[in-house]
């Protein structure tokens, strides 16, 4: 099976992170070609002798589109008669082998193939990590084709991670994810069920999680959800469900994401859901809380 992945990765400086290089080793695995595509900057010596010593070709592109923005450049450049193409990107963890999730696309009949099926806005798989298969190759550079780049965090989702499930299943191509969460139309499976999916076996966890760079908007979810934002939790629970098989320093790579989670940063979001729980029981307090919340997200915009 002739293979690439082209694997997506923003960052500054000359390394290339730990916890990129352990995802680009084992996808290795599973492609016979492996493209790291990141932004336009000069690798040291080393880093350039890591990637020839393990076979991984690199791209280095304008940062515009995001992932999606860089898969485009790269489908362009590589137009080669491919019998699987993956697009991943550095927005998770790589936790343990993902022989298991290849094992089940091999076996299954899907086209388009991914870590998760969601409902959420319409039935997609989520963007992160996705399989195209024969089948679908053509349809998919033909998507991206059509729809250019996006310069947009909301037209790359809406065009893109959504879009082009959407347009797969109306051409006729089987789509699917490892994890089924079609039926839940109300959350993001990945952060707002990163708990219940490591117990599940996930071999990845969203890089947020551990590195606490949320969006402004995000926290009236995790607030509505009861959502843990600790991420010692799931480092912990990291540990105890993938005791023995974990390929990754998980620890390593906390130090490496961290940015500005804290603990009083972790203490005030805490805080935060505590009162919403309390006013959740008056729909008019919890309305000027969220109302409150909305007013220093629009705020904290005007400062940027």
């Amino acid at each position: 099976m002739k293979s690439i992945c082209f694997f997506s990765s923003y960052f500054q400086g000359d390394k290339i992170p730990y916890y990129v290089k352990v995802y680009l080793e084992e996808l290795g695995n599973y492609f016979e070609e492996v493209v790291l595509l990141t932004n336009i900057k000069e690798l040291n010596n080393s880093e350039k002798e890591y990637l020839t010593k393990h076979h991984i070709q690199s791209r280095l592109y304008d940062n515009e589109g995001m992932d999606f923005g860089m898969w485009h450049k790269a489908l362009g450049e590589f137009n080669k008669d491919y019998d699987r193409i993956g697009l991943i990107n550095d927005s998770c963890i790589l936790l343990k082998s993902l022989q298991p999730f290849f094992d089940w696309v091999n076996l299954s009949s899907l086209d388009y193939a991914g870590m998760i099926t969601t409902g959420k806005v319409s039935l997609h798989i989520q963007s992160y990590f996705l399989v195209v298969n024969k089948n679908a190759i053509g349809h998919v550079r033909k998507f991206f084709e059509v729809n250019g780049i996006k310069k947009t965090y909301k037209g790359i989702i809406m065009n893109y991670e959504i879009g082009l499930s959407e347009y797969l299943l109306a051409n006729g191509m089987k789509i699917g994810g490892f994890y089924d969460y079609s039926a839940r139309k109300d959350v993001n499976p990945a952060f707002i069920l990163a708990g219940e999916l490591i117990k599940k076996g996930s071999p990845i966890i969203k890089k947020k999680i551990l590195s606490h760079t949320y969006y402004v908007g995000d926290y009236l979810t995790w607030f509505r959800n009861n959502f843990i934002i600790d991420h010692r939790y799931y480092v912990a629970l990291i540990k105890d469900v993938c005791k023995g098989n974990l390929i990754v320093d998980i620890d390593k790579v906390v130090l490496e994401v961290q940015g500005g989670a804290s603990l009083s940063y972790i203490r005030k979001y805490n805080f935060g859901l505590a009162v919403n729980k309390i006013l959740s029981k008056s729909f008019i307090l919890k309305f000027i809380f969220h109302q409150l919340i909305l007013l220093r997200r629009r705020l904290r915009r005007e400062e940027k």
